[in-house]
């Protein structure tokens, strides 16, 4: 691993950990709602994401790189949504569209999932959690059972710990390196 794979990685898993903890805690029911913080930082994280995302696709990081920008489209769009439906007169939706929605994100971590066999313990586990928290999220949604909502938020907390030590691990197991300087 090169030192940009190692910035990018820290950089992106961490980023992930941190949104991810931030909405699932209302999930598991610690709050009633995604507070005005975990909201906040949705749109600049996501941002950062897309950044992070190129940068790991520069550096052939190509599961990284679809990882973020994976996490990116689920940021930015849950951002988009809670803003619409947090101004008055914002329309809520059914519960079993959102369950679709949350359906197809677990959909497309799973098959990222799959391809993470060889990456290593630490991204095969958070991509595991990744999608077994939006089955669960979908799952209560389809069925209207708040024990899904709960179990979903859940294991995004226990996702967002995953996300954390793959950052952490990045950077600890790899370091920064400074450039040789050869002297003639």
């Amino acid at each position: 691993m090169n030192n940009k794979s190692v910035i990018t990685s820290t950089v992106g898993y961490m980023c992930l950990a941190l949104t991810s903890w931030m909405l699932s805690m209302s999930n598991a029911g610690w709050f009633d709602q995604v507070q005005g913080h975990g909201t906040a930082m949705m749109f600049p994280l996501a941002v950062v994401l897309v950044v992070i995302g190129i940068l790991a696709f520069v550096a052939d990081s190509t599961l990284d790189a679809v990882i973020f920008f994976g996490g990116a489209g689920l940021f930015w769009s849950g951002h988009e949504f809670l803003l619409r439906t947090s101004t008055p007169g914002g329309a809520m939706e059914p519960p079993h569209y959102a369950g679709w929605y949350w359906f197809i994100w677990a959909v497309y971590f799973c098959y990222v999932w799959f391809g993470s066999f060889k990456a290593g313990i630490e991204r095969f586990l958070f991509l595991l959690a990744s999608w077994l928290t939006l089955l669960a999220l979908a799952l209560g949604g389809w069925t209207e059972t708040h024990g899904f909502v709960v179990l979903g938020g859940y294991l995004g907390l226990a996702t967002a710990i995953l996300a954390a030590i793959t950052s952490a691990h990045t950077v600890i197991a790899h370091g920064f390196q400074k450039p040789s300087t050869h002297s003639a």
